[in-house]
């Protein structure tokens, strides 16, 4: 296992082959002063990857902002120009939503061998800059976990994916990442999609399939910290903190001081048996919760709800004793969502705060995560 997870630590993964979308829709006239645009970026999760999940979870987002009275405009290459109407098969409720989007089936972050990149697709299209949005979301890196794609490469590549993002949106606008949702990797329908984790780099040694599947969960918790590190980072770098306060802009919204904000979607799909129709997509099930992650977030912004933790940190005694000096992957997404504000119901020990303390000056911040994270890859990579 010490092998495999070195190797997990040397890359990262799929959806399907990419699909070939004709980017031809041009822009609506501009929207109202109080309508809220809103660009869904990704990969086949974004897109719906089959005709029965069609909207994704962007068919909830909408539903869900729409129900607490907002006017939204979802904008894009793709899907305009009609009104889908979603109907549930079990409890019957209908309602018609806003299909574009800039979701594409089998994209990675960035382009590399065999695989399209949605970066590329970004300058392609130069949509951002067509469409302005408020608010972009972004759902990428399902297919670099699948590649077992270097997470290294993977982070550069996002965060070059994000600050061109950032640098191509009006200065007002907010960015949401989103972590990848767990998947179930040996589902005979993805099974051989991860076939990079089934055997070293050198194909002499050969992992079993919960072997596989350790590895691959340890990459996609690695990638969650990865985009909560990088979000603290780019708050930092635009001026913006957990702490910040909330305003009122132009168009009446009240926010939450924000530039880069993190969808919790590891935390969404709780059942991979009943919420992936494949193993790695979501059926409808999979897709409301993503949706309602998608939705609280966007809505803790635009009702200028913080998130962050109290001045004092939430901390209780405890149940055993915590080992200072062990620094775990669990401790990164932990110490990520602290900094980013996203607690809930955490709890934070005081000797858990200790230990994210990498730099010793009596404060956790962004450089503490820094820290951590290279820390754990170095410990990682000294594994094998």
């Amino acid at each position: 296992m010490k092998k495999i997870i070195s190797a997990v630590l040397a890359a990262a993964v799929m959806l399907s082959s990419a699909t070939v979308v004709k980017d031809s829709y041009e822009p609506a006239e501009a929207a109202d002063d109080d309508m809220i645009k809103i660009m869904c970026i990704g990969d086949s999760i974004t897109d719906g990857y089959v005709p029965e999940y069609m909207g994704s979870y962007r068919k909830f987002l909408y539903h869900d902002l729409t129900e607490k009275g907002y006017k939204v405009d979802m904008v894009g290459v793709k899907d305009g120009g009609w009104t889908p109407v979603y109907t549930d098969p079990d409890t019957g409720e209908s309602f018609e939503y806003d299909n574009e989007n800039v979701g594409y089936s089998g994209y990675a972050v960035e382009s590399y061998s065999g695989r399209s990149g949605i970066y590329e697709k970004l300058v392609e299209t130069d949509c951002l800059k067509k469409y302005a949005p408020d608010i972009v979301t972004l759902q990428i890196g399902t297919n670099d976990i699948i590649d077992n794609r270097d997470v290294d490469e993977t982070y550069a590549s996002l965060e070059k994916l994000v600050d061109y993002i950032l640098e191509n949106i009006p200065e007002k606008s907010a960015l949401f990442i989103a972590e990848i949702p767990p998947v179930d990797p040996n589902r005979p329908e993805v099974y051989d999609w991860f076939a990079n984790y089934r055997h070293s780099a050198d194909w002499q040694t050969q992992y079993t399939d919960e072997e596989a599947a350790e590895a691959i969960e340890l990459n996609i918790k690695i990638y969650a910290a990865n985009v909560c590190c990088l979000a603290s980072s780019k708050n930092m770098d635009w001026g913006y903190s957990h702490d910040d306060f909330s305003v009122t802009n132009e168009n009446g919204w009240t926010t939450f001081l924000t530039k880069v904000g993190v969808i919790e979607n590891f935390e969404a799909i709780t059942d991979v048996k009943t919420q992936l129709f494949d193993g790695v997509h979501p059926n409808n099930i999979g897709y409301r919760a993503i949706g309602k992650q998608y939705s609280e977030a966007i809505l803790n912004y635009l009702e200028g709800k913080s998130t962050a933790p109290d001045e004092q940190p939430t901390t209780e005694a405890p149940t055993e004793p915590v080992e200072a000096d062990k620094f775990t992957v669990s401790d990164l997404v932990k110490m990520s969502r602290y900094l980013l504000g996203c607690t809930k119901e955490l709890i934070y020990t005081e000797a858990e705060l200790a230990k994210y303390d990498h730099n010793k000056d009596g404060e956790v911040d962004v450089y503490d995560l820094v820290l951590g994270r290279k820390a754990l890859l170095k410990a990682e990579e000294l594994l094998g």
